[in-house]
C-alpha cells in the first residue's frame, strides 16, 4: 500500500526544527539519552558515536557544529563532544 504525503513547507527553519524535535523525541522515546550507568559529562565520544546517540548523520551533526549548535572538541584531526554538549543539545531541543 503506497501513500503520499504532501508537505508545504512556509519557512524552512521551523521545518528544520520540527524535524530536530521529533528525532529528540525519538531518543527519547527509546531511552538512549536517560541510561541508567553513570555518565562522566567531560567524557569524549567521536562524531560517528555522537551521530548515532543524536539519530542524525554525520553531515547533520556537522551542520549543527557549524552553527555552533553543538559544543565541539578537537584534539589534532579528531572531532570530539563531551557528554554534556550532547545532553545539553538534547535538553535545549526538547523545551523547542
Amino acid at each position: 500500500m503506497k501513500k503520499i504525503i504532501q508537505l508545504e513547507i512556509e519557512n524552512s527553519e521551523d521545518f528544520k526544527n520540527e524535524i530536530i524535535r521529533g528525532v529528540v523525541a525519538q531518543i527519547k522515546d527509546l531511552g538512549i539519552y536517560n541510561q541508567t550507568r553513570e555518565e562522566n559529562p567531560n567524557e569524549l565520544i567521536p562524531r560517528v558515536e555522537t551521530a548515532k546517540i543524536l539519530n542524525i548523520s554525520t553531515v547533520k551533526l556537522w551542520q549543527l557544529t557549524k552553527d555552533k549548535l553543538i559544543d565541539v572538541c578537537k584534539i589534532g584531526r579528531k572531532t570530539l563532544y563531551r557528554r554534556k554538549a550532547i545532553n545539553d543539545f538534547i535538553n535545549l531541543q526538547s523545551r523547542l
